[in-house]
C-alpha cells in the first residue's frame, strides 16, 4: 500500500469505541444502525451479526447534524 493511499483511508471506529463517543450503549448503535439513523460500513457477515465499523467523518457529521439550537437563541432577536 503506498503512503498516499494510507493517509487517504479514514480511522475506521468499532462500535465500542461510537458508543463511548455518542455515550450510548452499545445496543444503542447496533439499533440506529439497523434503522438508518447512523452510517456504518459493513466489512463482512459475521455468525451473529455483521461486522461493521464506522468512519470518523461519518460520526463527526452525525454530530454535527444533530445540533440544535436552544429556543431562546431562535427567539432572540438581533
Amino acid at each position: 500500500m503506498t503512503d498516499d493511499l494510507r493517509q487517504n483511508l479514514p480511522t475506521l471506529l468499532c462500535a465500542h469505541e461510537v458508543a463511548q463517543i455518542l455515550q450510548l450503549r452499545v445496543s444503542s448503535i447496533y439499533d440506529a444502525v439497523a434503522k438508518g439513523r447512523l452510517p456504518a460500513v459493513k466489512l463482512w457477515q459475521g455468525r451473529r451479526r455483521a461486522v461493521i465499523r464506522f468512519r470518523r467523518e461519518d460520526i463527526e457529521q452525525f454530530i454535527e447534524r444533530q445540533r440544535t439550537i436552544p429556543a431562546e437563541l431562535k427567539n432572540r432577536r438581533r
